[in-house]
């Protein structure tokens, strides 16, 4: 990458601010030098925060990353401009290589990056376990009675009413 051949919708000199702060490491990977030190840094140019991953990726592409950026090398921390892509970018590849590999390749059905948070289930079934995290309601077996029960238990594993009690300890009768 060069700090002064101009890219299309680039913002004027974050090339240069960029090049600053980063040098080349071996293998043609880019490691980030500024602050912090560690990772994929941020800083900001002309008032607009950025992340290194986010402006090797805008020095590259010329257009706003769409998602988490990330490496697509085997570095985790390179922010060269040619080994970031956005979710977006990493998405459209899965559906390629499905294509190629006679898979079928359904888009998510939510705005998660599926390389992060896509999950298979033990029967093949793909899921995503942030909507899983997300709409999962506790429930009385998992220790949070949300059966409206006033009458609980203590028990290692949480309280429980007599309905939802854990299965070794019952049958479990109150001295009524």
């Amino acid at each position: 990458m060069s700090a002064t051949t101009p890219v299309q919708g680039v913002p004027a000199g974050l090339a240069v601010a960029f090049a600053r702060r980063t040098r080349e490491a071996e293998g043609g990977h880019r490691e980030w030098t500024g602050t912090p030190a560690k990772g994929g840094g941020r800083f900001q140019h002309k008032g607009t925060p950025y992340t290194a991953f986010q402006a090797a990726f805008i020095l590259r592409t010329g257009r706003q990353p769409v998602g988490t950026v990330k490496p697509s090398c085997d570095v985790p921390t390179c922010c060269s401009p040619a080994h970031v892509d956005d979710q977006e970018t990493r998405q459209r590849d899965r559906a390629a290589l499905a294509a190629v590999k006679g898979m079928e390749h359904r888009p998510p059905k939510c705005d998660h990056d599926q390389a992060v948070h896509g999950r298979h289930r033990a029967d093949g079934k793909r899921y995503c376990a942030e909507c899983n995290r997300l709409s999962s309601k506790p429930s009385c077996e998992h220790g949070n009675p949300q059966c409206r029960d006033s009458q609980v238990r203590p028990y290692p594993c949480g309280p429980r009413c007599d309905e939802h009690q854990p299965a070794r300890t019952r049958p479990y009768y109150s001295a009524a």
